[in-house]
């Protein structure tokens, strides 16, 4: 018989063989979630040359109230949520694809978000899991990045921006979601971030126009997304070697 010593140890050794398998398992699960998206050479592709316009009408003339450093910031700013302009086209929509689970690789250079006269620049851009974003300031005055899980209200980090020249460079979360971004000490700066996982997204500029390169021959779910006007979601076909231009339309709210 053995004795309650090696009992002991026996129980020990499984308990702990055990918790190693369960390693492995959860190991291997992040892994293949990882792997859900394949880096392939993309020949033939196609280009999603599309717009996003603005159905009815935005709120005139709209400020954004500063309330501290106006000796700085202004006494208000003009508030770019509904950035209209010509022909209807609206700025500041994320427009990416849905579902893609092969193409082309992520942007080799890191994002960037910029404190900039008491805004951040850009208010609103796209990244893949796995890249890195350089936050930086180019005011005198002191600002905090602070970059949120939009859906839980999570902390992600907390930057301080003490003076004008100063940057950090950090990783992005390890999974894909929308991320909003705020100062603290500025309570009207805001920013979003579209993580997803794969590198098939655009921003509208300033006349609503977007362009996805590169993308496989297929049927796919093209997703527009602004964050006052909502999101909405088109079936799309690119063929090889052909450029498709969607229009989507946002209503204001």
């Amino acid at each position: 018989m053995l004795s309650s010593l090696s009992v002991a140890a026996r129980d020990l050794s499984l308990a702990g063989c055990a918790k190693i398998a369960l390693l492995g398992v959860l190991a291997l699960a992040a892994q293949s979630a990882f792997a859900a998206y394949e880096v392939v050479a993309v020949t033939g592709g196609g280009t999603i040359d599309g717009i996003v316009t603005l159905s009815g009408a935005p709120p005139a003339g709209a400020t954004l109230k500063v309330t501290k450093n106006q000796d700085y910031c202004g006494a208000s700013i003009p508030d770019p949520t509904y950035t209209v302009g010509s022909g209807g086209g609206l700025g500041n929509v994320i427009v990416y694809l849905k579902d893609i689970t092969k193409g082309k690789a992520a942007p080799a250079e890191p994002l960037a978000l910029v404190n900039e006269h008491c805004m951040f620049n850009p208010r609103v851009q796209g990244a893949m899991v796995g890249e890195s974003i350089k936050i930086s300031s180019n005011d005198t005055v002191l600002h905090n990045t602070h970059p949120q899980n939009a859906e839980t209200n999570a902390t992600i980090y907390n930057v301080a921006l003490p003076f004008k020249g100063f940057s950090v460079t950090k990783p992005l979360p390890g999974n894909p979601g929308l991320i909003k971004v705020k100062c603290d000490a500025h309570e009207w700066m805001h920013a979003w971030i579209m993580e997803l996982d794969h590198p098939y997204y655009a921003t509208t500029d300033a006349d609503g126009k977007f362009t996805i390169k590169d993308v496989p021959p297929g049927s796919y779910t093209l997703v527009a997304w602004h964050e006052a006007a909502g999101e909405k979601t088109e079936p799309i076909v690119v063929a090889g070697g052909q450029s498709v231009k969607p229009k989507i339309s946002l209503a204001a709210k």
